[in-house]
């Protein structure tokens, strides 16, 4: 036997550098962070249990505080409100999370936050964002902010660090608007909510998505339409928000809205079109489908809407009548004929205006513009087109392309059609609006140069009088 087979070397003395060490701390912290200090895993029965507590006690008159003396309290407490936070049944036995039941989970010190819970309370934040079902939402925001800005930065995560790098944001008081400023054009809700892992099935990234969509609709010009905005809000215009309202109905209220504040309560005209495509029209007869898009708006706010769509019809009339009257004896009339038209409704005397066009060009239409303009079609291989117009001291009249003598009518009840201003689009015959000048109230044929002053008279006559002339 040879003795030196049996010595051994001395084993190498291991040693960890301090980064390193560092390293290996973090990455069990990240492995850990969802778990329990000193349990990997709460109870399966862990929630409920503190439920019963809750919904026993407190009616007993034991206080919030000795009804969840239990153990993991805080963290218990936070999947408590986590998990039942939009729960309709839980109302009746869950305290509010106000500030007295927030500090009794967190305390007030920022600084002496465990990290495990600050992550845990950042999920709550997102998940119910809003003072419905966080009462004390700014006390929550000031915590979470002064807390993931003491968190030593080898402690964070990936996610983590996004939160801490972007507290002031993410957690002021008016975090979504904040957000959504960062917004950047190309980028979708989506990729905006993740960028700050924002998670999915929260309120605020759901929120979000209508403060994004609105916000940019209020800052649009007057005078300017956002196409991609616009089809952003069509393609997701069913989508509910948080206020209830569908984000097409709320999107017309922002343009309502800002045509009040901003305009002279006039919708500009490149935003009439998208009442109708954001929303439906307000003139529809189907009380169910008003309800859904303008249930919000009052009567005033329904007839701006019904104003714009009427300028539009009115205008596309008039550009049928000049190519109606187009080298014939009575295009020298169409000048006359427009400006009176367009007095009328410039002077706000003209509440609403309905468009009946030929069939061919009914069906040559493409869909956005037969659903804006909502015209009905008149039967046969006829080529008039007539405007039906709904005027205010209960004035209505008809007033059609070519030689087509203007006809009135006092009263809804003397208006030919009956129930016209409460149908929908649909056929009609040419007979039903060349009504004769026996069975009309005002009837004026478009000769001379004094036939509007002429028409004056017949209202005047009806002790109607409206300063068309001024």
């Amino acid at each position: 036997m040879i003795p030196d087979m049996f010595e051994l070397n001395p084993i190498t003395q291991i040693r960890l550098d301090d980064k390193g060490l560092q390293q290996a701390l973090l990455r069990l912290d990240q492995l850990t962070s969802g778990m329990e200090r000193g349990s990997l895993a709460l109870p399966p029965d862990a929630l409920e249990d503190l439920r019963n507590r809750l919904r026993v006690g407190l009616p007993q008159g034991k206080s919030f505080a000795e009804c969840t003396a239990v153990k993991r309290r805080e963290s218990m407490l936070l999947g408590l409100y986590l998990n039942d936070l939009n729960s309709a049944s839980a109302q009746a036995w869950l305290p509010a999370l106000d500030q007295y039941v927030l500090e009794s989970i967190l305390g007030t010190d920022p600084k002496a936050l465990k990290f495990h819970l600050l992550r845990k309370a950042t999920q709550l934040y997102f998940t119910h964002y809003g003072k419905e079902r966080i009462p004390c939402l700014d006390m929550l925001c000031a915590l979470l902010e002064s807390a993931w800005r003491f968190v030593a930065p080898e402690r964070l995560d990936a996610i983590s660090k996004v939160w801490a790098e972007n507290a002031q944001i993410l957690f002021a008081p008016d975090a979504l608007e904040k957000v959504a400023e960062t917004w950047t054009p190309g980028t979708s809700v989506q990729n905006l909510a993740d960028h700050f892992e924002i998670h999915e099935d929260s309120l605020f990234r759901e929120n979000l998505f209508e403060e994004l969509i609105l916000s940019r609709l209020r800052k649009v010009p007057l005078n300017e339409s956002d196409s991609e905005l616009n089809e952003l809000v069509i393609a997701e215009k069913e989508r509910v928000l948080a206020s209830g309202l569908r984000l097409g109905a709320a999107s017309v209220r922002v343009l309502i809205n800002r045509s009040q504040q901003e305009n002279h309560s006039v919708v500009p005209d490149c935003w009439a079109d998208q009442l109708v495509t954001f929303a439906c029209d307000p003139r529809i007869p189907n009380s169910d489908m008003r309800s859904r898009w303008w249930g919000w708006a009052t009567s005033y706010e329904k007839d701006l809407a019904i104003r714009a769509l009427s300028k539009i019809s009115l205008e596309e009339f008039i550009r049928l009548l000049e190519q109606s009257l187009e080298g014939t004896a009575q295009g020298r009339q169409f000048v006359a004929r427009r400006r009176f038209l367009m007095k009328l409704f410039d002077m706000g005397l003209v509440i609403e205006a309905r468009l009946v066009i030929p069939r061919n060009l009914y069906l040559s239409l493409n869909a956005k513009t037969r659903e804006v303009l909502a015209p009905s079609w008149l039967s046969g291989s006829q080529d008039t087109s007539f405007v039906c117009l709904r005027c205010s001291d209960n004035v209505y009249l008809i007033e059609g392309t070519h030689s087509f003598a203007l006809r009135g009518f006092i009263g809804v009840n003397a208006f030919p059609i009956k129930g016209y201003w409460d149908d929908v689009p649909r056929q009609y015959s040419v007979p039903q609006f060349r009504v004769s000048q026996s069975d009309c109230q005002l009837y004026q044929i478009h000769h001379g140069s004094y036939w509007p002053q002429e028409f004056h008279q017949q209202l005047r006559r009806q002790r109607i009088e409206w300063d068309i002339f001024r």
